[in-house]
């Protein structure tokens, strides 16, 4: 099942062997309590160990441990391989200005499979994977909802509803995690054009990136973005 442009994307229930082509993004929709965890040492890299240890809150732990655990599982399924044998590195996308930073886009390291871009995101109890077919970018973010929030104080959303605010909010993660910058650079978000797409900018690039709302459980927002505006974006259930 393909989706181009609607209000919201729901998910559908998932393929028993998903297959990605350029220009088509899956979104994997997670309920993080529905992850097992045990065995997690034996699939997470010693990065993503050394990450978790220093996480000292028992929630957060499980959080990150279980995202992912999700992450490598969905892309394990893409690849071909076993959860625990993607490695991960990061790809600045303005390496002239800061060097060898060690930040940008998580990317996958090259191996004997084929160049998927991804994105991950955790937010309480639920997450989202991002898969892109070929080497295309991806952002994903969802967000928990709180009772009250004042989103006026905050430049890159401005005066809104509680609920517009946190959708412009993962709209804005979602294009500076696709960027590779996160919020180092402003993003600005337009309102929702025919089709619920939205176009956004960051400061400086004159390039267009386009965002598209995906159903969440209760209590949460989410949303994708790409640099691609006729992106076939598939969402799933996960598992």
């Amino acid at each position: 099942m393909r989706t181009l442009l609607s209000p919201s994307l729901s998910p559908i229930s998932s393929p028993s062997t998903p297959v990605l082509v350029p220009g088509e993004i899956h979104v994997w929709s997670v309920s993080l309590d529905r992850v097992p965890s045990e065995g997690a040492d034996a699939v997470l890299d010693p990065g993503e160990r050394a990450r978790l240890a220093r996480i000292r809150h028992p929630v957060a732990r499980w959080r990150y441990r279980c995202a992912h655990l999700a992450l490598r599982t969905v892309l394990g399924r893409y690849l071909g391989v076993a959860p625990g044998l993607p490695r991960f590195t990061r790809r600045c996308p303005e390496p002239d200005l800061c060097g060898d930073c060690g930040r940008g886009r998580p990317v996958l390291v090259d191996g004997p499979w084929p160049d998927l871009g991804f994105s991950l995101s955790h937010s309480g109890a639920a997450a989202l994977v991002g898969v892109a077919g070929g080497p295309g970018a991806v952002g994903v973010d969802v967000e928990r909802l709180r009772a009250s929030f004042d989103w006026s104080r905050v430049p890159a959303v401005g005066a809104q509803d509680r609920i517009a605010g946190f959708r412009t909010w993962t709209a804005v993660e979602a294009v500076g995690k696709a960027a590779g910058t996160g919020l180092r650079t402003p993003v600005f978000v337009g309102a929702p054009e025919s089709g619920g797409l939205r176009r956004a900018h960051r400061s400086g690039d004159s390039a267009d990136w386009f965002v598209r709302d995906v159903d969440c459980p209760d209590g949460y927002v989410g949303c994708v973005a790409t640099a691609t505006p006729e992106a076939a974006v598939t969402v799933f259930s996960w598992p």
